[in-house]
C-alpha cells in the first residue's frame, strides 16, 4: 500500500508555489473547496499541519517547509526521468534561482555567476531583482535558491535558513571632475553640495549619516534611492557626490570619469550576505554550487 496520496502531495507543492489557494486551483483546474479538501487530506495523512491560510494567502509551517523540499526532489526528479525517455532529449539542466537586492553591486553578481560556472559550465542561472521583503517572500516559498543581500535576514525566518558573510566593501565619496574641484578640503567642503545617498533603511546609509554629522556637513540630499547603478548613473551626469561601493565604482574611477575625493579610507562598508534554506537541493550540481557559495565564495575588491 502507497503510504500517501501522491496526487494531494502534487496539489500541495503547487499550491506552496502559488502562495494562494485560488491560483493554484486555477493552474490545477480545480474548484477552491475540492483544493483545500485534498489539501487537508494529506494534512491528515500525515498528522501534520503544512499550510498556514490567511487571507494574504498561504504560507509553509516548518513541518510545510520539510515536505515542500521533498516534493522538489520528487518532482523536479520525475520531470528528469521523463526528459531522460525521451529520444534525442538532455536532462533538464540544474537552474540556480538568485535573488538580488537593489544596493548589491552587479560586480558582486557577476563573481557569483564566474564562481558557479567555474564549478560546472551547464547551469541555468535565473536572477530576481526587488525590494528586500519581496525576496525575503520568495526564498520563503522556495522559489528562490540564494539571496544576495545588504543585510543578514535568516534569523528572522527560522532555523531552515542561514546566513553568511560573503565579503565587505568599502564605501568611497566619488564625483565628477567639476564637481571634485569644489572639494579642496575633504569632508568640510561638502556641505551645501548636492548629495546622492541610499534610502535611509540601508545600513550604509546610516553610517555615511554618521560619518556627515560627526564632521558637521551641513547635507544637501539630491537623492535617496536604493540602487547602486542608479545612483552611479545620477553621478557620471553630475547630479551630486555620490556615497557609494567601490566594486560598482571602480572603472569609472580608474578612466577618471569619476574620481575619489578623498585618499583614505573613512571606514565605512558595506556588507553583503548570502541567505539560503537549510534543506537540500535536488539537483546534485545545485546543491554543489551553493554549498560552495555558503562555505568558500568571497568578495574580490
Amino acid at each position: 500500500m502507497i503510504p500517501i496520496n501522491y496526487h494531494h502531495l502534487y496539489y500541495f507543492w503547487i499550491t506552496a508555489k502559488a502562495g494562494r489557494i485560488g491560483a493554484a486551483s486555477r493552474e490545477l483546474y480545480l474548484a477552491q473547496p475540492t483544493l483545500s479538501l485534498q489539501i487537508k487530506q494529506l494534512e491528515r495523512t500525515l498528522d501534520k499541519r503544512l499550510l498556514e491560510r490567511s487571507r494574504k494567502g498561504v504560507k509553509l509551517t516548518p513541518e510545510g517547509r520539510i515536505a515542500f523540499d521533498y516534493c522538489e526532489r520528487i518532482f523536479s526528479q520525475g520531470a528528469e526521468l521523463v526528459a531522460a525517455l525521451q529520444p534525442g532529449q538532455a536532462v533538464t539542466p540544474a537552474i540556480l534561482r538568485l535573488g538580488v537586492t537593489g544596493p548589491v553591486s552587479s560586480y558582486v553578481v557577476l563573481q557569483i555567476l564566474e564562481h558557479a560556472y567555474g564549478i560546472n559550465r551547464q547551469v541555468r542561472i535565473s536572477i530576481l531583482g526587488g525590494p528586500f521583503n519581496n525576496l525575503r517572500e520568495q526564498l520563503e516559498k522556495h522559489r528562490l535558491d540564494l539571496v544576495v543581500s545588504n543585510t543578514d535576514f535568516s534569523s528572522q525566518m527560522g532555523v531552515e535558513f542561514s546566513g553568511r558573510l560573503a565579503g565587505t566593501i568599502p564605501i568611497c565619496f566619488v564625483a565628477i571632475p567639476k564637481l571634485k574641484a569644489r572639494v579642496g578640503r575633504f569632508p568640510a567642503d561638502l556641505s551645501g553640495l548636492p548629495i546622492l545617498l541610499m534610502a535611509p533603511e540601508n545600513p550604509v546609509r546610516k553610517d555615511v549619516d554618521l560619518f556627515l554629522c560627526r564632521h558637521k556637513i551641513r547635507v544637501s540630499v539630491e537623492v535617496e534611492i536604493e540602487d547602486s547603478e542608479l545612483i552611479r548613473f545620477l553621478a557620471l551626469r553630475g547630479r551630486g557626490v555620490a556615497a557609494m561601493d567601490a566594486l560598482t565604482a571602480r572603472k569609472d574611477i580608474k578612466s577618471r570619469r569619476l574620481m575619489r575625493l578623498h585618499r583614505k579610507d573613512v571606514g565605512i562598508k558595506q556588507n553583503v550576505w548570502f541567505v539560503c534554506g537549510r534543506h537540500p537541493k535536488p539537483n546534485p550540481i545545485l546543491r554543489r554550487i551553493i554549498q560552495s557559495l555558503m562555505e568558500k565564495f568571497t568578495i574580490r575588491v
